[in-house]
């Protein structure tokens, strides 16, 4: 279409209908721009356009079946074409080449919808107000509630609060094969180059502050958020559309009420948050809160990497710390070259990307691959030379809080893998049948024929750290033997009851998982026993060890000491915590004085933090053993501390050589 065929609507004016050509030559005025043949170069091209001129535009635009109006296109627009575009079609899941410059889009339209679209056009032209936002805060909720477990709006449904205003642009869709339509906000997710660049990446913006968190609660370590109600939390997160939470749905058959919360990342796998509670309303709340922690940790969403270069370039210009990859643990050398591992061979003269942390050990910034400050960082061009995964990342209420619980994540994981990897027995706790959470699901484990048992992990890092295991103890031959998980927190009985409620819902999902043709096929897994590369992901690893044949690996976990309760495992814990800083702080030297280094990433994405008041944070600590899946990307060579630490506090009777340690896959779920 042109200027010179307006579609007149019953408007006090006329709109003009633009083709992309006359749009681009246009440098004032209103007006909807078509566009029925178009890729992401024209998307970018018209937003940065419309961000340089006085014009108003609302693109619409065809993809296949689909009609997409808007946003509004002009100089302080809230969002742009492109960034619309890159959402929409990364929440597809995959089923589009969302990120290659020669996709091309297009469709036929439908006719009979053609006069909605336009109308459509014509309201966002006119600045139609939006739709209020569900409510923001609650006003009753309690200033300790723990957001990963209470809700501000429990208690007030319709509490709501007079300052949240939504500052998102507003996209319809037309869905021409069902006649239907739907309205959505977005906003930049982490930046766009045309709208909303991120900032370079620099030293500075690493600097983690250590200014005070009390606590009006000690015995809860989540400071307060009214922002993160669950109906505040649904709005900002999920659209099936634009994401960044895609799909959230509900598991009936679980040990708990299960929620899951995709996200949107491009790939065609699905992965994303997971909450476990009584009922569904705070699942559902959890899996948003973890979807959030799993999003900004893939990639980059609040600063742009700048730094690339190799670690002896970095270390000869002196500029500032770097972190050395040799001190993270490479990949095992005797799996180098097997066709499913992930990295390539470092080398201090491999150039890599390098991102800022700050060392709270050291207070300074310092540069760490980006690699191992974001799981999931895309393209051919950017090597890895250690597999990573999310472990050490952290979501809480501000930048200490995120990096305390990030903290905890590295500990439950690393005291887990050298109980693993070492062979060692571990002291019996005994469970706490005072805590109705835990003892409910001992019973229901109990139902299903499994006896639970816990196990005192804790080592140097000294935060309390739990193993769970359940054992089947039934008659059915072919049952899944044993399944295990981990908890580690500063208090005791957070652990226990994390570790517990871990294992519980494998045990509980097992006979589906594992049933013929399923993930955990006992047929798809036995070769495993004697071709330990074939362990590739964490179906694998869980189900290799829940065969009969793979139990006599777990039989040294079952020679410890006669159970204890865990208030005399734990003497005096938890203390009390005025400060939720001070608590980082005193976990950060205790741990240097064992001589490990604690550095944070920050990984905040703007909208989140704007928004709801959330941060994350990524926690690398060297020397801990890391959470890697795929047997080929194991980690263990070079990390003394799996030989030494286990002989220091009596586990064995001496340090073993790595070469002795049988290293068979781990079974962390």
């Amino acid at each position: 279409m042109s200027t010179a065929d307006p579609y007149a609507l019953p408007l006090p004016v006329p709109v003009p209908v633009l083709d992309p050509a006359a749009a681009l030559a246009t440098v004032g005025g209103t007006a909807v721009v078509q566009l029925t043949a178009w890729d992401l170069g024209l998307a970018e091209r018209l937003s940065r356009h419309a961000l340089a001129h006085p014009v108003r535009f609302v693109p619409v635009r065809e993809d296949g079946a689909l009609t997409v109006i808007g946003p509004v296109l002009h100089p302080e627009a809230r969002a742009c074409l492109a960034c619309a575009e890159y959402q929409r079609l990364a929440t597809a899941g995959g089923r589009v080449p969302w990120q290659s410059p020669r996709l091309a889009l297009g469709g036929t339209g439908t006719p009979p919808l053609a006069e909605a679209a336009l109308r459509l056009a014509a309201d966002l032209l006119r600045g139609e107000p939006p739709e209020p936002m569900p409510p923001a805060a609650g006003r009753n909720a309690s200033p300790a509630a723990d957001p990963l477990t209470s809700d501000p709006d429990a208690s007030d449904p319709d509490a709501s609060d007079p300052l949240a205003v939504d500052r998102r642009a507003v996209v319809h869709i037309l869905q021409g094969d069902r006649y239907t339509w739907s309205t959505h906000r977005i906003r930049p997710v982490g930046g766009c180059p045309v709208c909303r660049p991120l900032p370079d990446d620099s030293p500075a913006g690493a600097r983690l502050s250590a200014e005070p968190r009390p606590l009006p609660d000690p015995s809860v370590l989540r400071g307060p958020n009214a922002r993160t109600t669950h109906a505040h939390l649904r709005a900002e997160l999920h659209d099936e559309r634009f994401g960044p939470v895609r799909r959230l749905f509900r598991t009936e058959d679980s040990a708990f009420a299960l929620t899951t919360a995709w996200v949107t990342d491009g790939r065609s796998l699905d992965d994303g948050g997971y909450g476990r509670s009584g009922d569904f309303r705070s699942s559902e709340r959890v899996a948003l809160f973890e979807s959030v922690e799993r999003f900004a940790g893939m990639r980059p969403t609040g600063r742009r990497t700048v730094l690339r270069a190799s670690y002896a370039d970095l270390v000869a210009a002196g500029e500032h710390a770097v972190l050395d990859p040799v001190r993270l643990g490479l990949p095992d050398p005797e799996l180098d070259g097997h066709p499913a591992r992930r990295t390539v061979p470092y080398s201090p003269d491999l150039a890599l990307d390098w991102v800022y942390g700050w060392s709270l050990t050291e207070r300074c910034a310092l540069a760490v691959p980006e690699h191992v400050a974001y799981w999931d960082v895309p393209g051919p061009d950017r090597p890895r030379v250690v597999y990573e995964s999310s472990n050490g990342c952290g979501l809480g209420n501000s930048p200490q809080e995120a990096a305390l619980y990030g903290l905890f994540e590295v500990a439950e994981r690393d005291a887990f893998l050298m109980a693993w990897y070492a062979r060692t027995p571990l002291p019996r706790v005994a469970v706490p049948v005072d805590d109705p959470e835990v003892a409910a699901l001992a019973d229901r484990a109990a139902l299903l024929r499994y006896r639970l048992i816990l196990l005192d992990a804790t080592n140097d890092l000294g935060v309390p750290a739990v193993i769970s295991l359940c054992r089947y103890e039934g008659a059915h031959p072919d049952a899944p033997r044993t399944f295990l998980a981990a908890g580690a927190h500063h208090d005791p009985r957070v652990a226990i009851r994390s570790a517990v409620t871990e294992v519980v819902t494998n045990v509980q999902e097992a006979a589906r998982r594992s049933a013929p043709g399923g993930p955990r096929d006992p047929e798809r897994l036995r070769p495993m026993l004697d071709r330990p590369e074939l362990v590739l992901d964490l179906d694998d690893h869980v189900g290799l060890n829940t065969l009969p044949e793979a139990q006599p690996r777990l039989d040294f976990l079952f020679t410890g000491s006669a159970e204890t309760p865990w208030y005399e495992r734990w003497p005096g814990a938890p203390e009390p915590v005025a400060d939720l800083t001070l608590l980082l702080e005193r976990t950060v030297e205790r741990l240097a004085a064992e001589g490990l280094e604690v550095i944070a990433v920050t990984q905040d994405e703007p909208g989140v933090g704007d928004r709801l008041g959330l941060h994350c944070a990524k926690v690398i600590v060297p020397g801990t053993l890391p959470m890697t899946f795929g047997h080929v990307n194991r980690r263990t060579a070079g990390l003394d501390r799996l030989l030494e630490v286990p002989h220091r506090l009596g586990r064995t009777a001496r340090p073993p050589r790595h070469d002795e340690l049988p290293l068979h896959p781990h079974p962390f779920p």
